[in-house]
């Protein structure tokens, strides 16, 4: 087939979008498709044809709206089998909503409906709005794929749209990365590096966005700890000055490790004993399934989407509410296990089978779909 892939930034150094973008048309490419992919910047790869698509520079609003219709635009010019977006644009047949949706964002970050009142009218949220609008009402898009039946329930909930149209295709980890190995591999020499003893129980977070992934709250749990051996490795491209200063006021300053942005995380997962992230909202957080598939288990939201795959207190542990005293709790419970690999073995095995060949036959299905639509 010939399959156009939307994405502003085809780069490997951006979020968990931009990398799901490039593993999946080099995936696409491997199996024969045409691989064409409309992006403002992106980097070469063989056999995937990159068309450049302008926007307006200056604002968030301008740089939203003017990429919707000029990636519409300059799809229209080429006769392609499946146009799947990973943007909100204003046209095309499978709109991966994988950042979540407007009201939800806007719920969870203005709790105080006055504000929220505020927020909605500001040119950002007003051209988001008018987008999802235009995709889930108003026939933007054939078919959404949600990666968590946690955005599906959100989407139908708040547009109306009906299941039909709606395809939840579970995320899928690289095993031949992320495995039960790197803990034989990694684990002794990143603890000897950072000077973690092996008695230490290390706690490995990562994330861009501090706020949002919830390292505050984390390090407020782990604040209400001390005086055990526990270490935390943060990993990000955040700044870090305040989350720094925050932790040295607050006695955990030689107990947290701050490392910046880092590749190779397998090394992180294998050195590590427990994974956490309190997000406040993520459709679908791969950070934690690579863990699991490295056996090391984690302890996450319930506005995570990969919550639903986690068999709480057997596999990881869900958090009920975000906050700082039931993350303590969670962490004390993982401590008193009387073997805490047994939990890490368990994750991993709920891993296995979070395949990308799994991911691939189900979107398979869904762009064989969407050609048979386009050609009745």
């Amino acid at each position: 087939m010939k399959i156009g892939l939307v994405c502003r930034y085809f780069l490997a150094t951006k979020g968990g979008l931009e990398r799901y973008t490039l593993a999946l048309s080099a995936e696409l490419a491997r199996r024969g498709h045409e691989v064409h992919v409309f992006a403002n910047k992106g980097e070469g790869a063989p056999d995937i044809q990159l068309h450049p698509v302008p926007l307006f520079p200056l604002t968030s609003p301008g740089k939203n709206l003017s990429f919707a219709c000029m990636a519409s635009r300059r799809i229209s010019g080429f006769r392609l089998d499946v146009v799947h977006s990973m943007e909100r644009i204003w046209d095309q047949d499978i709109f991966r909503a994988s950042d979540g949706i407007n009201p939800v964002q806007m719920e969870l970050r203005y709790p105080n409906p006055f504000v929220r009142g505020f927020k909605a009218v500001t040119p950002r949220r007003q051209v988001l709005s008018r987008l999802e609008n235009r995709i889930f009402r108003n026939n933007g898009a054939r078919f959404i794929m949600t990666n968590s039946n946690l955005v599906k329930d959100q989407i139908r909930r708040y547009y109306g749209v009906s299941s039909d149209r709606i395809r939840v295709i579970y995320n899928s980890v690289d095993h031949q990365r992320f495995n039960r190995s790197v803990k034989d591999r990694y684990r002794r020499e990143v603890r000897t590096r950072y000077g973690i003893d092996e008695s230490d129980l290390l706690i490995f977070f990562v994330g861009n966005g501090f706020q949002l992934k919830g390292l505050p709250i984390l390090l407020e749990a782990l604040a209400g700890l001390q005086n055990r051996k526990i270490k935390l490795v943060v990993a990000g491209n955040d700044p870090i000055a305040s989350h720094q200063r925050w932790a040295q006021r607050n006695g955990i300053g030689n107990d947290t490790i701050f490392l910046g942005y880092q590749t190779g995380l397998e090394r992180f997962y294998g050195a590590a004993d427990l994974f956490i992230l309190p997000t406040r909202y993520d459709p679908f957080a791969n950070v934690c399934l690579e863990s699991m598939a490295c056996g090391t288990p984690v302890i996450t939201t319930r506005m995570n989407g990969v919550s639903e795959i986690i068999e709480n207190g057997r596999d990881g542990f869900v958090l009920n509410n975000r906050d700082a005293r039931e993350l303590t709790s969670r962490i004390l419970d993982f401590l008193r296990l009387s073997d805490r690999s047994a939990m890490g073995e368990r994750a991993a095995e709920k891993a296995q089978s979070f395949t990308m060949e799994k991911h691939m036959q189900h979107l398979t299905d869904l762009y064989t779909l969407v050609r048979e639509e386009k050609r009745q």
